[in-house]
């Protein structure tokens, strides 16, 4: 849900929905691009506990290759790209991945308390970049009182 009212605030600013599609689809990277110098890890400990998890054990996209489903490589940061352009990219690989079939109840899943950990830290990382923006955390926040 918090994923979801976050990409809606996004869609809800003029500056973060994507261009030249007819879809209303929101314009992650930017907003990421335009508040990397501001997403501080130091905040708190808990935002440096989230980004140190996704760093060492970045998640893995699903991917279909010759016709099967597999997975990418580990998604690690590089850094020459802004550090929250990627966070936001592989939080949004979580819940793609949890959300739209990435994860099967009948396949043994090597680590299954992974998942609780890649949601929790995600919405550590969501919910301190959402403060960046005061109009995006307004719209946010919209209706919700």
């Amino acid at each position: 849900m918090f994923f979801s009212r976050f990409e809606y605030a996004l869609k809800r600013n003029r500056r973060y929905l994507k261009p030249g599609t007819g879809d209303a689809q929101p314009n992650w990277d930017r907003f990421a691009s335009d508040f990397n110098a501001r997403f501080n890890l130091e905040v708190s400990p808990a935002l440096c506990a989230a980004v140190e998890f996704y760093t060492a054990d970045p998640p893995r996209k699903q991917l279909r290759q010759e016709g099967r489903m597999s997975w990418s490589e580990p998604q690690v940061w590089d850094s020459k790209e802004p550090r929250l352009v990627w966070l936001l990219r592989v939080v949004r690989t979580v819940r793609n991945n949890l959300f739209h079939g990435g994860k099967f109840p009948l396949i043994p899943i090597s680590e299954p308390s992974r998942d609780r950990q890649l949601l929790e830290n995600g919405l550590v990382i969501l919910s301190n970049a959402l403060v960046l923006q005061l109009e995006v955390h307004r719209q946010f926040l919209e209706g919700l009182e």
